[in-house]
């Protein structure tokens, strides 16, 4: 079994950091997936982006997403989130084109 951990972060282009004026800086949600062969590993990649400085800034509170990681594989501060997950196989996927495809095939060797 692998196991993934996924990151639902804002992250925010500043090019021009020290110009309070610029207009260049923008945002946007981004959502990223890293897979590891071991829980030990995803738990520990996980812990690793708590990096918000109002939690690693209070002992209390990284102690606590710590723990929620390790222990409900999820922790969310805002609406930003680290979880840990287990990878399951991808299902196959039929589109209709494919489907009226393989119909049409079917009909012509019929006939």
């Amino acid at each position: 079994m692998m196991f993934a951990v996924v990151r639902h972060t804002y992250q925010l282009d500043i090019p021009d950091p020290e110009n309070v004026f610029s207009t260049q800086s923008s945002a946007k949600w981004v959502h990223l997936v890293w897979v590891f062969d071991t829980e030990v590993d995803a738990v520990s990649f996980a812990i690793s982006l708590l990096d918000d400085p109002l939690i690693i800034a209070n002992e209390w509170l990284l102690e606590s997403a710590i723990h929620q990681l390790e222990k409900n594989k999820f922790y969310q501060v805002g609406r930003e989130s680290v979880a840990i997950a287990e990878v399951q196989e991808s299902p196959v996927i039929v589109y209709e084109d494919e489907l009226n495809e393989d119909i049409e095939n079917e009909q012509k060797s019929i006939h």
